[in-house]
């Protein structure tokens, strides 16, 4: 019998590029939104195809980005882009949670006991690494998640379609990250896994995007190809009035430099 209930699905696939709490880099997420039938029909078997092509086991930025035959292979395809980056050089920790500065002062008088000089200052590091992976978590990249939700479901309905959600295994806590996206939907059925990329093309599309951005905001060596595979893939862009895309996180604390590279992208 058919069934007319079943809706059709869409994936969503997410990656990152850089770091979120290294001052000298930055912290890029792609996303991209593609139907099950155009992923299963021609994204994941291009992908395969320019991997062969390239002898590689899996599609990287660092690799594609010299292989510049390959970039208008995605063109024909049929998928949306969103882009959510964070500056961890911008972030002051101690201004802004008063966590990170109280924990430090304990930590300076904190008795440790028996354990020995190296040791304590190890665990020192972890502890306060820990306290600002989890304020990154639930600040941060909980508006990743938050703005980019938004934008996706701009074009995709939630209530008219199934979202696949398919995340590279992010830089944080797995359970963490599921909790918020299961918040912001206010579903705790949301159809959510973080596979390996090795195995999942539609992540290892979302890294070549993610690492391009990467490359293009902060003017790297692979810059100049970086401007080339985005000014071909940009009309692939999701436009949303009120929610911009690429969209930084925590706008009013990023320096200048970065917001004119945004706004540079724009007028490729």
């Amino acid at each position: 019998m058919l069934d007319l209930e079943k809706k059709n699905k869409f994936f969503i696939f997410s990656d990152e590029s850089g770091s979120w709490h290294d001052a000298n880099d930055i912290y890029v997420r792609a996303w991209v939104v593609i139907s099950e039938d155009d992923y299963e029909k021609r994204l994941l078997p291009k992908v395969d195809e320019i991997s062969s092509f390239m002898n590689t086991k899996e599609l990287k930025w660092s690799g594609f980005s010299n292989s510049e035959k390959y970039f208008n292979e995605f063109t024909d395809i049929d998928f949306k882009i969103f882009i959510t980056i964070s500056c961890p050089a911008d972030i002051e920790w101690e201004k802004k949670y008063n966590v990170t500065k109280n924990f430090k002062n304990s930590l300076e008088t904190f008795d440790f006991g028996e354990i020995d000089d190296s040791l304590v200052v190890y665990l020192q590091e972890r502890m306060c690494k820990d306290i600002k992976n989890t304020l990154f978590l639930h600040y941060y990249e909980k508006l990743h998640i938050e703005n980019a939700k938004k934008g996706i479901e701009s074009v995709i309905l939630p209530q008219d379609y199934d979202l696949i959600y398919r995340i590279d295994p992010p830089q944080m806590s797995h359970k963490g990250w599921s909790d918020i996206l299961c918040k912001i939907s206010g579903d705790t059925k949301i159809n959510l896994e973080f596979p390996k990329s090795e195995r999942t093309q539609g992540i290892q599309f979302a890294d070549l995007i993610a690492g391009a951005m990467r490359s293009f905001v902060i003017e790297d060596k692979q810059n100049e190809k970086a401007i080339k595979f985005l000014k071909i893939i940009k009309q692939k862009y999701i436009y949303h009035q009120g929610n911009p895309n690429p969209n930084l996180i925590m706008y009013k604390e990023i320096r200048t430099s970065i917001k004119e590279k945004i706004n540079l992208f724009w007028r490729f």
